[in-house]
């Protein structure tokens, strides 16, 4: 299962990308692996008067054959969000190794540990994680014991003037900060529930 922003699919309410036209990419060693999606998914719902309404903007999609590598788990207890709770967030994609650089310079950085902030309900939040172009679908996590566990997809920022990439930003709600959805409610009933198809096959 890979869980991501349903505006990875769809723009303004209307399918843009088919989930069979996109490929799962990740490294074991040094050996660099593919796997394409299969043409299942679930999004949250759309309205057109809201189309990236953030409680909304989740996916659920599924890989044609499995992974190598480690799943995170579903954070099972009714509270998820604590305020100033350190966790630990995926910003965004290797921008230097593609080749290309930022506006500030090289930002390389793919795993960061930030702090949940101004938890406004249970289905958004913000943090004051940064991240860059690419981040859109990536997962906030917990390590609950010996678990790693997701709270969260990023579906957008607020950005200032003086943003930037590089650890000099301070953290403004509303004004610099990223925005998840929280794996609550609709979200994380249809990822149990296809787990639990998958499962079951």
């Amino acid at each position: 299962m890979i869980t991501t922003v349903a505006h990875a699919f769809r723009d303004a309410c209307k399918p843009h990308t088919s989930p069979d036209k996109c490929i799962f990419e990740y490294y074991l060693g040094t050996e660099r692996r593919t796997i394409p999606l299969s043409a299942a998914l679930w999004m949250g719902s759309c309205v057109d008067s809201a189309p990236r309404q953030g409680s909304a903007d989740w996916a659920v999609a599924r890989l044609a054959f499995p992974a190598d590598v480690t799943p995170y788990e579903v954070y099972e207890q009714a509270e998820t969000l604590v305020e100033l709770e350190r966790v630990l967030a995926v910003v965004g994609y290797d921008i230097e190794a593609t080749g290309r650089t930022d506006k500030d310079g090289p930002f390389n950085k793919t795993i960061q540990e930030c702090q949940i902030r101004d938890v406004r309900d249970w289905q958004t939040f913000e943090t004051n994680c940064e991240f860059e172009f690419g981040a859109s679908g990536s997962a906030l996590f917990r390590l609950w014991g010996r678990r790693m566990t997701m709270l969260g997809v990023v579906f957008g920022d607020y950005h200032d003037k003086s943003y930037c990439p590089l650890g000099a930003c301070e953290f403004k709600s509303r004004t610099w900060s990223s925005l998840f959805v929280t794996l609550r409610g609709e979200f994380k009933d249809r990822l149990l529930a296809v787990v639990s198809q998958s499962a079951a096959k």
